[in-house]
């Protein structure tokens, strides 16, 4: 008799501790990566002046930046081909401090931002030589993880 009751009560003891065993979580889904977001502030002629516009640019970019966690800003000065290469240089320099002081001020840190000067390198529409045109004096700023 206590045979029979033995396997019966083994195999419910059995089915009970396999029952109470943790499920294998599933692995979390890939992340998503966030896609990169640009903007263009332009300036005036032999300016690093931010106007109006620049400005809700500049925070529209800051706001972009709040809400994506792990994100990093690179901001890139550039320049017209008037003037020269030199003073073209240190023109956009001018230029990208001038983002970057606003885009801490709308409260990006500042050590999440990557400055360069590019003169009148990489010219956004091709130009001769000393033609002033705002659409190269600007500043990109990207948004990218």
């Amino acid at each position: 008799m206590f045979k029979k009751m033995f396997v019966p009560v083994i195999a419910l003891s059995w089915l009970a501790a396999c029952a109470n065993e943790p499920t294998p979580a599933s692995p979390a889904p890939p992340a998503v990566p966030v896609p990169t977001v640009s903007y263009m502030v332009f300036f005036d002629w032999a300016s690093a002046k931010l106007t109006d516009q620049g400005v809700s640019t500049i925070a529209e970019a800051a706001q972009v930046f709040k809400s994506r966690p792990g994100v990093r800003v690179l901001a890139a000065g550039f320049a017209d081909t008037s003037g020269s290469p030199e003073a073209n240089v240190a023109l956009s320099q001018r230029r990208v401090d001038a983002v970057k002081n606003e885009l801490v001020k709308d409260g990006v840190p500042a050590a999440a931002i990557t400055t360069s000067a590019h003169g009148e390198n990489d010219l956004l529409v091709a130009t001769g030589d000393e033609v002033k045109d705002q659409r190269n004096r600007r500043v990109m700023i990207v948004i990218q993880q």
